[in-house]
């Protein structure tokens, strides 16, 4: 059973008014960080084997239309601990295939999307949870993942206001290299920082691919490739 920091079948009436509350000023579109994250997703995917994706650690489904959206000849998958969530996504996006972590086949997804999940991991358990990753895998696919940015004071001060992150780790990008690279199995293939700009300068984000080498945006991006 993979674990998790926090119980997020408690929070399944109130996560988004308590996500929106943990963003504050910064809120707007909620949406837009979702669709953000599969924006940078499809551009780092551009000519790769996109079959079927996997949405790890999917929670009630934030990414899934957007997926839907820059994806659509793909099958989506989605899995996660919270049983609640995973009932809520189905109701909202019928089109989804959901598996428990345990049910997920080797050697099957093309891609594998992690996003803001592994700062919900204990960290003794994140080796095991990325080995388990990387069997659902098929030779050659891709292991993108998103996380916060610790470095990021704006970034740091919405975790420590949102209830369902407390008691997390965040981790750095060079933290997360170094993870995947314990593992072994993964090559690395891109990485940047983007969330640089809030949805009320939405406009500007175009400019994120040029600043992307600059540890300031609100979040990290990366993509791995399965080697055997």
């Amino acid at each position: 059973m993979v674990e998790s920091i926090g119980n997020f079948d408690e929070y399944i009436n109130s996560y988004s008014a308590d996500l929106q509350k943990a963003l504050g000023g910064l809120g707007g579109e909620s949406a837009y960080f979702a669709r953000r994250k599969v924006q940078v997703l499809a551009k780092s995917l551009r000519g790769r084997a996109t079959s079927i994706i996997l949405d790890y650690g999917s929670g009630m489904g934030a990414l899934i239309p957007h997926l839907r959206e820059y994806f659509p000849d793909a099958q989506i998958w989605a899995t996660d601990v919270s049983t609640l969530s995973l009932e809520h996504l189905q109701r909202s996006y019928p089109y989804v295939h959901i598996f428990s972590p345990e049910e997920i086949q080797p050697n099957s997804c093309d891609v594998v999307v992690l996003s803001c999940v592994m700062h919900h991991i204990p960290t003794p358990s994140r080796r095991a949870v990325v080995g388990s990753i990387q069997q659902a895998l098929k030779s050659g696919g891709s292991l993108c993942v998103f996380e916060h940015n610790p470095i990021n004071p704006i970034t740091r001060r919405i975790v420590s206001n949102c209830v369902f992150d407390e008691g997390v780790e965040l981790i750095q990008k060079r933290s997360l290299r170094t993870l995947l690279k314990g593992v072994g199995g993964f090559a690395p293939q891109r990485a940047g920082y983007f969330l640089f700009f809030p949805p009320a300068l939405k406009a500007f984000a175009r400019l994120e691919s040029a600043l992307s080498w600059l540890p300031l945006g609100g979040q990290h991006f990366g993509r791995f490739t399965k080697t055997n």
